[in-house]
């Protein structure tokens, strides 16, 4: 890749825009970018780096920081660059996100990061421009515009910064570093993450496979020591015994059953003749309480009686009800209308007196009518003062505009003596504070260092209290599962008992006198198992037990070597943070520190350009003379215009004297005469309303008087009805001889009529039924004693307890006896397959304990890979090396003879043609060393480039570290430079140093001014 032209618009330190232009220098070979410290060098470097990527050349930087501080804020930051690649041209442009006015309203808004990607191979360079800049290859979409040149490169952005530019001091600090730190800095230009990864992979695989047969050894010893055993063979002996202790207790359990069933046929014949005795009892009782209803239902019959005489009388008393509430709304209707008619009556007196009142003030209408003629001749006293009233307001105008203009003038001197002072002050804060936050900054610098330890350290601490927990946990876990498989393997040995025994008593059924036992071969049969062979269900209940036992054990053993696991990893972190430094104060109490030396930084404010104030200083103290000469101008100017006022005023009076002095305005004199009409026209108004309101009065007063006769005589008729209504409900009284209060208590239960008579008629059932179960329960108990239940209960429980007893003692012998077998069996097979784990697992070991570094060599798989390309590095910094030292020095990797003969690490020395012996880097003299690393730097690039696909580096960029080369070594590093540039390489150096100008004065030259930096080409 062969940078062209590279555009830079408010980018960084560059306000405006600035043109690089790189044909000459790429032609030259060797060129410089030269500039002093601050001045924008490495930013050109950066701006090919961001225009490329998106990204700037540091990875501490954020690309939205790179906009420059000067620009205006309508230009955007743009770089643009065009470069060769392959035999074509391209040009890449790229905005990154950043803040821009808005179109409308005074605000900002956020333009979005944006890319293009063009080919312009057919165009000239110089014919290239916004509106001539090829075929588009990628528009916008910044992912599609970095695919695209990733694709062409062949190359991504950390591989352009390792291979494209070389910063020398980092070159310097690896020549001196140890093996670890060396390690580090080869992992960021090699990517070998895949030897570690492999590396790691083939460790966390062994130490699995170490684990679990860890972990299944020590779960063969529990199941061991859980069942009370040692070894193998006394498990195996303990089997045998339980066989013989199964045969007793299976015959035991058969003769305790058949006693347990006829003491329970026995019980119950008892307890059929129990419930006849009290069904007897229960029958008598309950026959003498519904015999004792018999009074309270005579008096429900009472009462139905009534309320059946007072459901006939209730049409009656209802015309009588609703002919009082027709006397009552009458009565109401009466009273209101009595009160409209008193109403309307003093509506009228009132009308009447309103009227007259209107009637005495006619004569204020007139005099009103006199005073709106006088000011309407006002009128014409004001239209003959217009004039004088238009050249008043025009002096009023010139003063004010005068005294505007002096006190304008006056206010711009104070502001340039207020602001005058105010940057005298800021500069002398500034220059106070730029000392402050350089002390501030060191202080934060040491500060970090200290948080980032102590932040490790806490981590650490975290792990280990995480991984304790874990282990904790792991134990409670494996805990649990045992008591799971204790109350499992118990349940197993019930099951089988239980079906042991049924298998016994269906054997038993088979056998006949004289012929062999199928299972023990004897032809006699002393003590058969007796009772019957139900054995339904028993068979499935031994398939569950033991499938639930055979889980309860596998999740015994995975718990426990998950146990082993946790404990191995606590183990692993406890020795981590004992390698690590206890800080001396807490993660807290630093980053309060530190939060504070930032905090004291921050309120420092931004950093203030102290060139610009003073110079801002200058320009206003040469601003103050003409300001108190304007003053003046602006004083006499007002002075004549008051004057003038003042004449034109007088003027003015005197034309209006006889005009009152608030009404000298023809709006104040239209006002009132409009106000004059109003009230003479209200007090007419007022007058024709007062006539009206009489008569409406008295018109509503008639009426009143209609109304409340026609309510008198609705309420007499009403009056009428109700008394006939009362006459006839008491004759219906009589004739049922009953009186008003018997009939208002009767009334009461009309609602609960055929409550009443269903309550008699279940009365009478229920008292049928009682007696007809009196008679059915005393046959039953005829001829028959009572019998004692508690006392065969008793004898029942100790049969059944004796028998439950028995069965439990055979199915645990059944059990053991099976489980111990079984056990004997499952842990015979366990070791087996430990041992072929074993055999299966030494390979795996062997090769990740290679990996690991237990070798031969003592190295990590990785170390190895980034080991053999540091030989390739060496080897292509050697070849420069050597003629830059005039053949006497090259550079080998040293042998560790603290980790055996042969053995080596990438600790560099250096091997002395004249002494034959090799010596540390440390000892070669300042020259020497930069040689050396200059050497380094450029085998890295080779090597690098090699293998990043062979990609082929047209143009790379040194920067900075020739420090204060003396001329003889100076010479010697531009000859290995110029060197390279004869390999069809164009080099950059980048410098501030003013030697390396002297020896390559092409190039370009960097300008720094408050404004921002500047470029500029330098020549020959």
């Amino acid at each position: 890749m062969r940078p062209l032209r590279l555009t830079l618009r408010a980018f960084g330190p560059y306000a405006g825009e600035q043109i690089v232009d790189f044909r000459d220098a790429l032609g030259a070979g060797l060129f410089g970018i030269y500039g002093p410290t601050g001045s924008g060098k490495s930013s050109i470097f950066s701006a090919i780096s961001f225009a490329l990527f998106g990204e700037p050349a540091r990875d501490d930087q954020d690309a939205s920081s790179l906009r420059s501080d000067h620009a205006d804020p309508h230009c955007l930051t743009e770089v643009e660059l065009i470069f060769e690649l392959g035999g074509k041209k391209y040009l890449v442009r790229r905005r990154p996100e950043q803040m821009r006015p808005a179109q409308r309203g005074g605000k900002e808004t956020k333009e979005a990061h944006c890319a293009w990607l063009f080919d312009v191979t057919d165009i000239p360079l110089d014919e290239i421009t916004p509106e001539n800049q090829g075929t588009p290859i990628a528009e916008k979409k910044v992912s599609e515009v970095r695919e695209e040149l990733e694709r062409r490169l062949g190359y991504g952005k950390e591989q352009f910064r390792q291979i494209v530019l070389l910063p020398q001091g980092r070159f310097e600090k690896f020549l001196a570093a140890n093996t670890n730190d060396r390690l580090a800095i080869l992992r960021d230009l090699f990517d070998v993450s895949l030897y570690k990864r492999l590396t790691q992979k083939m460790k966390e695989e062994a130490k699995a496979a170490e684990e679990k047969i860890r972990a299944e050894r020590a779960a063969c010893q529990s199941r061991l020591e859980l069942e009370g055993f040692a070894t193998l063979e006394d498990l195996c002996a303990g089997a045998q015994k339980a066989l013989e202790e199964q045969a007793v207790a299976v015959s035991a359990a058969e003769a305790a059953k058949g006693k347990a069933t006829l003491a329970e046929q026995i019980l119950a014949a008892a307890h059929e003749v129990e419930k006849a005795f009290a069904e007897n009892e229960e029958a008598a009782r309950a026959l003498t309480s519904i015999q004792g209803r018999s009074e309270e239902i005579e008096k429900e019959k009472a009462v139905l009686n009534g309320a059946l005489v007072a459901r006939g009388l209730r049409d009656v008393d209802g015309v009588m009800q609703a002919a009082r509430t027709d006397v009552a709304t009458a009565t109401e209707a009466c009273t209101k209308m009595q009160t409209a008619r008193a109403t309307a009556e003093e509506e009228f007196v009132a009308a009447a007196g309103a009227l007259e009142a209107e009637q005495g003030k006619r004569g204020e209408a007139e005099t009103l009518r006199e005073q709106c003629a006088a000011l309407k001749r006002h009128r014409e006293t004001l239209n003959h003062a217009d004039r004088k009233r238009v050249d008043e307001a025009e002096a009023a105008r010139i003063e004010r505009e005068a005294v505007a203009a002096f006190e304008a003038a006056q206010t711009t001197q104070g502001d340039l003596v207020s602001e005058k002072a105010d940057i005298a002050a800021r500069l002398k804060a500034a220059e106070a504070a730029a000392a402050q936050r350089a002390t501030l900054s060191a202080e934060a610098l040491g500060m970090k260092s200290k948080l980032d330890a102590a932040r490790i350290h806490d981590g650490a601490l975290k792990a280990v209290s995480d991984a304790q927990g874990q282990v904790a946990r792991a134990r409670e876990e494996h805990e649990k599962y045992r008591r799971v498989l204790d109350d499992a393997q118990c349940s197993f040995d019930e099951a089988e008992a239980a079906l042991a025994g049924a298998q016994a008593q269906h054997l038993a059924e088979k056998l006949r006198p004289g012929e062999a036992c199928p299972v023990c071969g004897s032809h006699n049969h002393p003590a058969p198992a007796g009772g019957q062979a139900e054995s339904a269900g028993r068979n499935d209940a031994f398939t569950a037990a033991r499938k639930a036992l055979d889980g309860a054990r596998k999740a015994e053993g995975a718990s426990g070597q998950t146990l082993a696991a946790a404990q191995a990893t606590f183990s692993e972190r406890e020795s981590y943070l004992a390698a690590l430094v206890k800080p001396e104060n807490t993660v807290a109490e630093l980053e309060s520190l530190d939060a504070k030396l930032r905090g004291d930084i921050e309120a420092l404010g931004p950093v203030i350009d102290l060139a610009a104030l003073r110079d801002a200083s200058n320009a206003l103290e040469n601003k103050l003379p003409e300001a108190g000469k304007a003053v003046e101008e602006a004083r006499t100017s007002r002075d004549q215009a008051k004057t003038g006022h003042a004449l034109a005023a007088q003027a003015l009076e005197a034309a209006l004297a006889s005009v009152p002095e608030k009404l000298r305005t023809m709006d104040a004199l239209e006002a009132a005469i409009s106000a004059a009409d109003e009230e003479i026209r209200k007090r007419d108004l007022a007058f024709e309303q007062a006539v009206k309101s009489e008569r409406e009065a008295k018109e509503k007063q008639i009426a009143a008087l209609k109304d409340e006769e026609s309510a008198s005589n609705v309420r007499e008729a009403a009056l009428a009805k109700l008394q006939e209504a009362e006459e006839n409900f008491g004759k219906r009284l009589a004739a049922n001889r009953i009186t008003q209060e018997q009939y208002e208590a009767h009334k009461a239960s009309i609602d609960r009529i055929e409550e009443l008579q269903a309550a008699i008629e279940h009365f009478g059932q229920d008292l049928h039924a009682a007696r007809e179960r009196v008679g059915r329960a005393g046959k039953a108990i005829e001829g028959k004693d009572r019998p004692d239940v508690a006392g065969l209960r008793t004898v029942h429980e100790e049969a059944a307890r004796l028998r439950d007893e028995a069965y439990q003692q055979a199915a645990s012998a059944v059990a053991r006896a099976d489980s111990l077998g079984k056990l004997s069996e499952s842990i015979a097979k366990a070791v087996a397959a430990i041992k072929d784990a074993e055999d299966a697992y030494a390979p795996l070991a062997a090769v990740a304990h290679a990996f690991s570094g237990r070798n031969n060599a003592n190295m990590e798989l990785e170390a190895f890979a980034i080991a053999a390309m540091f030989d390739l590095v060496l080897a292509s910094a050697n070849a420069r090396f050597k003629p830059m030292s005039g053949g006497r020095y090259s550079l080998e990797r040293e042998r560790d003879v603290s980790k055996g003969a042969g053995k080596k690490g990438l600790d560099i020395v250096v091997h002395d043609v004249h002494t034959g012996r090799t010596r540390a880097t440390a000892t070669l003299s300042g020259g020497e060393t930069f040689m050396a690393a200059l050497a380094l730097a450029l085998g890295l690039s080779d090597v690098v480039e090699s293998v990043n696909g062979g990609v082929h580096l047209n143009t790379i960029f040194i920067d900075e570290g020739f420090g204060t080369l003396d001329m003889e070594t100076l010479d010697q590093a531009l000859q290995t430079l110029q060197d390279i540039v004869g390999e069809s390489r164009a080099v950059g150096l980048i410098s501030h140093v003013e030697l390396v100008q002297q020896a390559i004065p092409f190039g370009f030259q960097i300008s720094k001014t408050t404004g921002g930096s500047h470029i500029s080409q330098r020549f020959a």
